[in-house]
Formats: C-alpha cells, structure tokens, sequence
C-alpha cells in the first residue's frame, strides 16, 4: 500500500476550522507510523489522523467496513501523548476507547519511535484479521446477521435477531479476507 493511503491528514481549514497545532512529537510519531504502514499488505480501511473534542490528545483511528452493507463493523484508535500511548476499541463518537481495557487493548510508554512502531504493528494485526459475515434465515423472509472476526468468533456487528437456539448458519460469507 502506498505510504500516502494510510493516515492521511485532512486540511481543517478546507472546512472553516483552525489549522491543525501538531507538535514536533505528534508529527514524528505520525511519520514513524506512516512509514511503516507503506509495507502493510492489509486490505484498505478508512483511517484518519486529528485531535478527539477535547483536544487532550493526537489520535489515530481506524475502522472496519462492510462495504455492500455500507456498515461500520469496529472503530479502534490510538491516542498517543507524547511519551505514553491508549489504544482500544473505540466506544463512541468521540472516539473514547473502552474501559475497563478490553482484550486487544494496551497502554505503553516509551519513545516516539517505540510507540510509533507497537501501534503500527497493533493497527496492522487488526487490519489483517478475516472478518465473515454469518447470515441466519428467519421464517418471515428475512435473515438475522452477524459479523465477527473468523480468527476467534469474536462478534463486531448485529443486525436482526440472532437465533439464541444454537441453529447453524445458512451461509458464512467473507468480508475481509
């Protein structure tokens, strides 16, 4: 993947807002990360580069996409503070991370290059993780849907009623490979 597919920083001025006030650290740990995206051989995700609301740190964010169900599967982000990083599931729109700290999340503390370099890994793990959709006939026509990953079953989206009886899947179809 091209360096300049992966966390590309959008003009706030294109839409009336303040430019962007990144810090010489926040700025070499976005190169750092960048870097070492050029190599990943992940399926493309949307990812994005700013501040949260609240301005208290430099944030990374990534999400997963059913793209023919024009369907947001995850949102996972890094929020890095210069010597020491947070990096989860995102739980909102504010793109705050959930806590307690879920499984797949971490915090750590080092240098720009040792944090710029574990949260490459980390967004490069997640962006290459199968993700099927697993589809549930239901009696009245329609299907009951999940979404998970293939790797662990762990589930990412919803959508229907979901046989709670253990019934097998008509179909466990590929979203990422």
């Amino acid at each position: 993947m091209d360096v300049n597919g992966w966390f590309e920083v959008e003009d706030p001025e294109e839409y009336g807002e303040e430019p962007w006030d990144f810090d010489e650290a926040e700025r070499a740990f976005l190169a750092a990360v960048r870097a070492r995206a050029a190599d990943w051989r992940v399926p493309w995700a949307p990812s994005q580069v700013g501040r949260p609301e609240d301005g208290s740190s430099f944030l990374l964010h990534i999400g997963l996409l059913d793209e023919q169900h024009r369907l947001v599967l995850g949102e996972w982000a890094v929020h890095f503070h210069g010597t020491h990083v947070l990096a989860g599931k995102v739980r909102d729109q504010l793109l705050s991370l959930h806590g307690p700290p879920q499984p797949g999340s971490f915090r750590a503390s080092g240098t720009v290059e040792e944090l710029a370099e574990r949260c490459a890994g980390w967004f490069e793990g997640l962006l290459g993780r199968p993700v099927v959709r697993v589809e549930w006939p239901l009696k009245d026509g329609r299907s009951a849907t999940h979404w998970e990953f293939a790797d662990t079953g762990e589930v990412l989206a919803v959508r229907g009623s979901v046989p709670a009886d253990g019934s097998s899947p008509a179909h466990r179809i590929p979203v990422r490979p």
